[in-house]
């Protein structure tokens, strides 16, 4: 009895019969990338808000196989702008493979952006700004978001108008200004009641200066 030859069509029908196994089934990528993602979501601050984390696409030709165990992730949230960071996503189990995944870090915020052109020294004022959405890369910003920010503080150079202000572009704020009184450190030499003179001694310059008794612990010096 002679035995006909199978098929190409015959042979296909039987392959696709046969169920896969543990080892024939592929890991989808789809979940290793939000494994990854979800991991920078643990690590994130529950408090933080409008912050973003979007795994790179792998290469679809890449094949692992099925993992049967929960995977295991490790990573850490980077610091400041560091706008993308590598998490490692594992299967532990009777299949072992590790994929490093890339993800992007962006968050949403808002922004001072100058509505007219202000040269150095100058103090930028609520009205002087407007405020903007972003998004930006990494966690932190290096804009300024709030008008309360700008209390005081001088520009350290010139700003073009519609630029977006960042906080190095402004000194700390003045705390002192001329003409102001201010208080000095020092210790009283002697006793003295109200408007008698005393001696006292300035912590920083150790010079002995003569002023009279004000308030209680206050001391008017003498020019």
């Amino acid at each position: 009895m002679l035995v006909k030859p199978l098929t190409l069509a015959v042979v296909l029908g039987l392959l696709l019969a046969q169920p896969l196994t543990a080892a024939d089934a592929t890991q989808s990528l789809t979940a290793v990338r939000r494994a990854a993602e979800g991991q920078l979501r643990r690590e994130l601050d529950r408090q933080v808000t409008g912050v973003t984390f979007t795994a790179a696409e792998l290469d679809s030709r890449l094949r692992v196989a099925a993992c049967p165990a929960p995977l295991v992730t490790t990573g850490k949230l980077p610091r400041g702008t560091q706008a993308r960071v590598l998490v490692r996503v594992a299967c532990n189990g009777t299949v072992h493979w590790s994929l490093n995944v890339p993800v992007d870090i962006h968050h949403a915020t808002d922004v001072l952006v100058l509505r007219r052109a202000v040269g150095r020294g100058e103090i930028i004022r609520a009205e002087d700004v407007l405020v903007q959405p972003r998004e930006l890369p990494g966690l932190t910003s290096p804009f300024v978001s709030r008008t309360s920010d700008l209390g005081g503080r001088l520009t350290r150079r010139p700003i073009p108008e519609g630029t977006a202000v960042t906080a190095d572009a402004l000194d700390a704020p003045l705390l002192i200004h001329r003409g102001q009184s201010v208080v000095l450190a020092g210790i009283a030499l002697a006793d003295a009641g109200a408007e008698q003179r005393v001696r006292v001694r300035n912590l920083n310059s150790l010079k002995i200066v003569e002023g009279v008794a004000d308030t209680a612990g206050v001391v008017r010096v003498l020019l």
